[in-house]
């Protein structure tokens, strides 16, 4: 798989968004992360730090090779929800974060998330789909009051409805699929996806190098953002289109032959 992921301030005083990759030592399974920690409340750095490492212990423990993935990324979860719901006495003392995962074994994708970072399905330039986001600018594009395109810059787009630490219980999405040759994944935080359209995003999982292109589009979703603009924060997975050794060795045989066929043509000689 080809994978990368990027981070950037953007306008604030911290970073509070947390993005990795995490990679099985045998069998080449991938774990996405990004977490966006909530500014509005204490310790947002330390809560998405929080997701990250108990992200990586979980993984540690089954050497990335969970028998059953989504239970995994429950458990990322909810283990770092009580793990944030001990730093605090109450809800409004705790530091709180977002969350969006995604397993992927070479043939099947599984994700969940909480909050408003999104994951978004791509085959090839075409979006099958996005997360939902747990938030009441949601819940109003579902009840057809307002446009998709409108979710960005409305005013109540920061009013979540989920996160871990700070809601009580807390309440995750999962989904899956199929991977093809085609697949495409991105994870991102809101100062991402606020900032770069669906179409923008398709054209850079379809980019040659995806790890110089992903850390340039996030600083463009950064300078978008303006010197108030959110942290950002994504991460970004597709098989490898990188040709094997077996495929460079089979196409020089291919085109010798093809050299020896035109080479025989033309000094074949003539009656």
């Amino acid at each position: 798989m080809d994978t990368a992921y990027a981070r950037d301030v953007g306008g604030r005083a911290e970073q509070q968004d947390q993005a990795s990759v995490l990679v099985a030592r045998k069998g080449g399974a991938h774990l996405l992360l990004v977490a966006d920690g909530m500014g509005g409340h204490q310790g947002g750095a330390t809560a998405s730090q929080t997701a990250l490492k108990t992200a990586e212990r979980l993984w540690d423990e089954c050497a990335g090779r969970p028998a059953d993935p989504a239970d995994l990324l429950e458990r990322i979860f909810h283990e770092t929800h009580a793990a944030l719901a001990s730093a605090g006495s109450s809800l409004t003392s705790r530091p709180g974060t977002t969350l969006v995962l995604l397993f992927c074994d070479g043939q099947q994708a599984y994700w969940a998330h909480c909050g408003d970072s999104r994951l978004y399905h791509f085959e090839g330039t075409t979006l099958l789909r996005r997360t939902r986001d747990h938030t009441r600018v949601q819940h109003l594009v579902d009840a057809g009051m307002i446009g998709e395109d409108e979710m960005a810059t409305h005013p109540q787009q920061n009013q979540l409805l989920q996160a871990l630490g700070v809601i009580d219980p807390i309440h995750v999405d999962h989904g899956n699929a199929t991977l093809t040759k085609e697949s495409r994944f991105l994870l991102c935080s809101d100062g991402f996806w606020e900032q770069i359209r669906p179409d923008e995003m398709a054209a850079l999982l379809d980019v040659d190098d995806l790890s110089e292109r992903l850390p340039r589009m996030v600083a463009e979703a950064a300078r978008r953002g303006g010197p108030s603009g959110d942290n950002v924060a994504a991460a970004a997975l597709r098989p490898d289109t990188t040709p094997s050794r077996g495929d460079h060795r089979r196409r020089t045989i291919l085109l010798g032959l093809l050299l020896l066929a035109a080479l025989s043509i033309l000094f074949w000689p003539l009656d």
